[in-house]
């Protein structure tokens, strides 16, 4: 793929996830594409092949930086279920979706539009699902051992529990659930895992 010598892939890819994020899949058109990746027709293909790659491709680098963000804000000192209770909670801050208007989660939008019709889609949505779901159990391990989290609810059940909720607030608020709402579901739920420390 010469072609891609030529231009910054990651910002490319970058451009490309932050297109399919704001309109979805299929209402993204190769005109919106490759606009908003900088790219000409000819570059596009040679380097990507389909809007299809180029999705995988988006949705790779996406999973990469934000299992890096996600490991960057637990690393962080306060007590570990503070931190868990600010990261669910980030998932409803209305600045999380201005200015692009980018809300939610790309992963959670793709799994809802295409991943019921798409095996390739659907592997590459659960390989991030399952790494995200295996660093919030470490993560838990974490809080029992710091104290901050009760030790009542088996590691990895705690943290497919917190992808269930995180991934329905989304849906809910794509949905026009009113925020206070969806403030009160996440506080329901921090409460049964987290108990009265968040």
């Amino acid at each position: 793929m010469p072609r891609c010598r030529e231009f910054d892939i990651d910002h490319a890819l970058d451009q490309a996830l932050n297109a399919f994020w704001l309109k979805g899949y299929e209402a993204t058109s190769m005109t919106d594409l490759m606009a908003a990746m900088g790219l000409s027709k000819s570059s596009f293909y040679e380097c990507f092949g389909s809007k299809r790659e180029a999705l995988l491709a988006a949705l790779s680098r996406y999973s990469e930086r934000e299992m890096a963000e996600t490991r960057r804000h637990f690393s962080a000192a306060e007590p570990v279920a503070v931190l868990l209770a600010e990261w669910v909670r980030h998932s409803i801050d209305p600045a999380a979706c201005r200015p692009s208007q980018r809300c939610g989660c790309l992963i959670v939008n793709i799994a809802v539009e295409l991943a019921p019709h798409d095996r390739e889609i659907e592997d590459a949505v659960r390989h991030h699902l399952d790494m995200l779901a295996a660093f919030l159990a470490e993560t838990i391990q974490r809080g029992n051992a710091d104290g901050s989290i009760p030790s009542g609810f088996e590691p990895a059940h705690s943290a497919d529990m917190l992808l269930n909720l995180i991934a329905g607030i989304q849906v809910l608020a794509k949905g026009g659930v009113e925020t206070h709402r969806l403030a009160a579901i996440i506080d329901v739920q921090l409460e049964c895992l987290l108990g009265s420390t968040h």
